[in-house]
């Protein structure tokens, strides 16, 4: 039975692995060590060392229609706040960077960001980060 070509994705578009493969390359830029989970792989996302520091992220890919994304930002903070058992760690979730997911972090109650000290990390088809608070 013939395999069905892969879909191609329009430009821009961010994959959950492309964005990892991003922030891995942005971290280590800034010093850190980097350990990244690659496709289907479980455990943390990305799990990078620093100097005594460490950074948990929780990285979700672009999607292709809205509700799935609006499934990814959830599935990405109930991971992230599963993974939170070191009281001495930084954690973020990251996205592709798209209005939608740069909206629903806004509608993130600010006392929610502020509890948690989770920051959001977005992720352009170029390789620039931007971390959001």
């Amino acid at each position: 039975m013939p395999v069905a070509p892969a879909k191609e994705q329009p430009p821009g578009f961010v994959s959950e692995d492309e964005a990892k493969g991003k922030l891995k390359a942005w971290l280590e830029a800034a010093g850190w060590e980097v350990r990244v989970a690659m496709g289907r792989e479980h455990g943390i996302d990305i799990d990078a060392r620093r100097r005594g520091s460490r950074w948990i992220i929780e990285v979700k890919g672009q999607g292709t229609l809205n509700p799935m994304r609006v499934n990814y930002f959830l599935g990405a903070l109930s991971e992230l706040l599963q993974r939170m058992d070191d009281p001495q760690a930084r954690y973020s979730v990251a996205f592709p960077d798209i209005a939608q997911f740069r909206r629903l972090w806004q509608r993130l109650p600010a006392l929610a960001k502020r509890r948690t000290r989770i920051s959001a990390l977005f992720v352009a088809a170029s390789g620039q980060i931007a971390e959001v608070e």
